[in-house]
This record gives C-alpha cells, sequence and structure tokens, in this order.
C-alpha cells in the first residue's frame, strides 16, 4: 500500500474525477481515455509548481536549501532542483558577487576569484582554474514526478522508464520513490545518467514504480483537485467543471493555507485566490 500520494495515486485521483477511471487506464495499459497518461502527468506537474509558487510567497524558508559544490576549471554544475540564487559562498565563507558575461575576464588575464556569472545550469568563476569547494544557498524547485514501469532491477537498484525518466545524472537524487509492485518505498541515494536508480530494497524489470512530489505533504491534498478542474475546462473533455467543484477546491485551498501556512493577521486571503489568474476574475473562473 502507498506511504506518500504519489504519482500513480495522483493519476488515479484524476482519472476518477473525469470520470474514466479504470485500472488499466491509471497504469497507462489503455489509451481509450480522453487523456492519455503523460497529458495528466504533465497537468499535474504544472500544478505542483503553481502550488510551489504560492506556498513560496507565505513560507518564504520552506524550499531554501544549502549544497557545496566543487569546481571543476571554475564550473560549478547547479542542482537538478535549483531555482532560485540566494547566496553563493567561496571555500573562506566570503560572498561570490555576480556579474554580467560581458564583464568577464579576457582570454589573457587572470580574472578575479570574486565574482562569477551564470551560464545554462552552471556557475562559472571569473577566475579560471578554480577547483575548491564552494556553499551554494538557494531556492528549490520541485522537480517533475512521473510513473513508469523499471526496465531493470536488482538489488539496491531501479532502472527507470525510457519513456519518462530523464538521462541526466544525479537528477532524481533525494526524490522518493514507491515501488507499487513490490510494495517498496525508498529515496533516491544517487542516479545515473543511463537512468538508474541508487535505492534501498530490491526491484525487478517491469515492476510498477511512481515518484513523490517535492512539495510539502499537507499540500498533496491540493494537487488532484486542481488538476481534474483544469483539464476538464479543456475542449477534449467529456464535462465541464462544476460551479461546486470549483467552490469545494477553493474552500479546501483556503482551509489548507489557513492552517498550515500561518499567515500574519493582515494576510489578503481573497488575494491568494487570484494568485495564478488574471486580476479580473475569481480564482477558479
Amino acid at each position: 500500500m502507498p506511504i506518500y500520494q504519489n504519482c500513480f495515486e495522483l493519476v488515479k485521483e484524476v482519472r476518477q474525477g473525469l470520470n474514466e477511471y479504470d485500472d488499466a487506464l491509471a497504469l497507462g495499459d489503455e489509451t481509450s481515455g480522453a487523456y492519455r497518461n503523460d497529458y495528466i502527468m504533465r497537468e499535474i506537474n504544472k500544478t505542483i509548481h503553481e502550488l510551489q509558487a504560492l506556498i513560496a510567497r507565505r513560507r518564504p524558508n520552506e524550499f531554501l536549501t544549502e549544497v557545496s559544490l566543487t569546481g571543476v576549471n571554475s564550473v560549478f554544475t547547479l542542482p537538478a532542483n535549483f531555482g532560485k540564487l540566494i547566496l553563493f559562498r567561496d571555500n573562506y565563507g566570503r560572498k561570490i558577487q555576480s556579474m554580467h558575461q560581458e564583464e568577464r575576464r579576457l582570454v589573457s588575464s587572470t580574472g578575479t576569484n570574486r565574482m562569477y556569472y551564470q551560464a545554462g545550469r552552471t556557475l562559472v568563476m571569473d577566475q579560471a582554474g578554480i577547483t575548491n569547494t564552494f556553499t551554494l544557498i538557494y531556492k528549490s524547485m520541485p522537480r517533475p514526478i512521473h510513473q513508469g514501469r523499471a526496465s531493470a532491477g536488482a538489488l539496491n537498484s531501479m532502472t527507470f522508464d525510457n519513456d519518462f525518466a530523464k538521462p541526466v545524472a544525479d537528477y532524481y537524487n533525494g526524490m522518493i520513490v514507491e515501488d507499487i509492485t513490490a510494495d517498496l518505498t525508498s529515496t533516491i541515494s544517487d542516479y545515473s545518467a543511463a537512468r538508474v536508480a541508487t535505492i534501498s530494497g530490491t526491484a525487478v524489470a517491469d515492476d510498477f514504480y511512481a515518484l513523490v512530489p517535492e512539495i510539502p505533504e499537507w499540500s498533496h491534498v491540493l494537487i488532484g483537485p486542481r488538476t481534474v478542474i483544469k483539464l476538464k475546462s479543456n475542449i477534449v473533455s467529456k464535462e465541464a467543471p462544476s460551479r461546486s467543484e470549483k467552490d469545494d477546491y477553493t474552500d479546501l485551498l483556503l482551509t489548507t493555507f489557513r492552517e498550515f501556512c500561518s499567515p500574519d493577521e493582515d494576510q489578503d486571503w481573497e488575494e491568494m485566490f487570484t494568485s495564478f489568474e488574471p486580476k479580473g476574475g475569481g480564482f477558479l473562473m
């Protein structure tokens, strides 16, 4: 039995909300529904990002993360869940200042070890040859979740589904995965570009697994209903979202955030309802 509201549980909940649930559809073994599971997963991930932004505005430190990064010839690769840089410190604890790329050193100069610029998913020091370990403090973002079937497995190993998992080393490190078939829950301690996840337990080929969202567990209850409303608003849906569905979700959102976000007394809760929508309309209009 799953411990968390993992991707499989969310897909089931969404399909139930769309009135087209059956085991084959939720497992992705049948394609007769109005939506394919990969599309539902994309919408689920959009909802997770929306909720993360809403939570971060009211609990600024919720996603604050600190890691150590080691330079490779002055290049520091950012974590897979990197969202927004807060502070970058060298091995002496000194703050490293950001700079524009056009201000970087010339090839013939030595540059400075007190400044960096961002290039894609890396931070690059102005001075060449730096291999020290620095400290990065940043706001994390939730990585996309998915469900799928393991293409291989062994003791403490599971190879993720080629159709959905990213072939990027360390991408899923620290995330929680649930092996639905083996009734196993584990935190991923390492992940390779060959899509092999290091887990605690034994998996085998064709095990069905699902990742767990990286937003607080108390907010997981909001993911499914919000996704159902979004999908029902799509032209291919068999039915439109009802007024009661929208009202029920608004009530759930309000109650949940009042309980867990501990707002100041002057918090404008009406503003929260319109956080995702134009100011001219309601939260779910």
